[in-house]
């Protein structure tokens, strides 16, 4: 099937797009890249539920467009931590180009005519547009909480960073990657939610996923792993976190802070070095390179170490080859990978599901954009989870671990109006 496209030299802000195109649809995505420096493309669109990476040979083809961007339309969705998928099966979307504010519509159709007919229905919406966003949330903004509790108490989760410090004292791992869930029965509607989060907490990965009954709301700021269509690889592991500071010179202080803790520098080398070697399974031979060490980067709420690897995909291998040898991430892991998890599954006492997987695209061309499940609500009805957690090694402040997952979980439970469990 070809793949059609034309580009609109004009801009409507992609928030009022989707409340107008897409706030009543079942099955909807936004990949929300308004925030993300090095490729700020942002993608709206709806699709069919899937479960299977199979689905993508109905758009694979030897032929493409050459445009600035590597998204194409396939599947867009998540994979939980434990491999389950929650895909949409796209085959039309528009693509906001926040740089050269350019809007660009894409379709895999059967005739010329077919596309023209979609995307001129979509240029008429376009006309209707203004204002969508303060409406929605006039409208559907109220929320009523009626209860926050927490898998693991303060006490409980003390008791189970103890006991990962115990394993990597025995030599099971170097590192381990432990994790707590909030748990919260309210009534809220999942797209205001993000419409406020994304403008109180701008990341890079930010995303909005509906699929039925379920809804995710992710303002990521770690890219887990791209791959163009052209074969580069990336994953920029995020390991340390530290809060900010309203006053600048603290601020700054907080972040060299970071950058030159030797605990924080070890953790994430070690988180580096599993990335490379799991890279490595499906790359060139002498490709795989840590293009950078030990980088701060700085968000709303929080600075972070971050690290890049880079790879060339072999020639016998695909996009989902390095999916399946980087998933699930090193960073929500630990080292090394295959008995951490083991020692997830005992400390942890519940599936993570949705949270510590990855969302984002699978396109056609071959390419896949993916950002990790981290600072995520999960709404499946009135039920909403929030994951938290923080890498453990043998010198970590069992306090100070703690510190941490109330920090990252803060933003997510201050957008619902909800107190700490804890």
């Amino acid at each position: 099937m070809p793949l059609f496209h034309i580009d609109l030299q004009g801009w409507v802000a992609p928030a009022d797009l989707f409340v107008q195109l897409y706030s009543n649809s079942p099955n909807a995505f936004w990949l929300d890249r308004e925030h993300n420096l090095e490729k700020p493309f942002s993608v709206i669109g709806s699709g069919l539920p899937v479960h299977e990476f199979s689905e993508l040979e109905l758009f694979k083809s030897d032929e493409d467009l050459e445009l600035p961007f590597e998204f194409r339309p396939g599947l867009v969705g998540a994979v939980g931590f434990e491999g389950q998928k929650n895909l949409l099966l796209v085959d039309r979307a528009i693509v906001f180009d926040h740089r050269n504010r350019k809007m660009h519509f894409l379709a895999y159709a059967e005739s010329e005519a077919e596309f023209k007919n979609w995307y001129r229905a979509a240029f008429l919406r376009l006309a209707l547009v203004g204002g969508e966003v303060a409406s929605y949330l006039l409208k559907h903004g109220d929320i009523n909480l009626e209860s926050v509790s927490a898998r693991h108490s303060k006490s409980q989760y003390l008791k189970l960073i103890a006991g990962a410090q115990r394993s990597i004292a025995n030599g099971d791992v170097y590192q381990l990657c432990l994790t707590n869930q909030i748990n919260i029965v309210a009534q809220a509607d999942p797209l205001a939610i993000f419409l406020k989060l994304r403008v109180r907490v701008p990341t890079p990965y930010s995303a909005y996923l509906k699929i039925g009954e379920l809804a995710i709301v992710c303002a990521s700021p770690e890219q887990f792993l791209t791959v163009s269509s052209s074969g580069k690889i990336s994953t920029k592991p995020i390991k340390g976190t530290r809060p900010r500071s309203e006053n600048e010179l603290e601020d700054s202080e907080i972040a060299q802070e970071l950058r030159s803790n030797s605990k924080e520098r070890a953790e994430n080398l070690m988180i580096v070095d599993l990335m490379r070697n799991d890279l490595g399974k499906v790359a060139e031979f002498d490709t795989v390179q840590v293009s950078s060490l030990f980088e701060i980067e700085t968000y709303a709420t929080v600075h972070q170490l971050v690290s890049r690897i880079t790879a060339q995909l072999a020639l016998s291998k695909s996009a989902i080859d390095a999916f399946e040898a980087a998933f699930p991430g090193g960073s929500m892991t630990g080292a090394p990978k295959i008995r951490a998890i083991e020692l997830i599954a005992e400390l942890e006492a519940g599936p993570r599901g949705i949270y510590s997987g990855a969302i984002g695209s699978f396109s056609g061309n071959g390419s896949l954009e993916l950002g990790m499940v981290i600072r995520t609500l999960i709404f499946e009805e009135s039920q909403i989870s929030i994951g938290v957690g923080g890498g453990i090694t043998i010198d970590s402040d069992p306090e100070a671990e703690f510190a941490e997952i109330e920090l990252k979980a803060k933003a997510l439970l201050d957008v619902l109006g909800a107190p700490s469990p804890w």
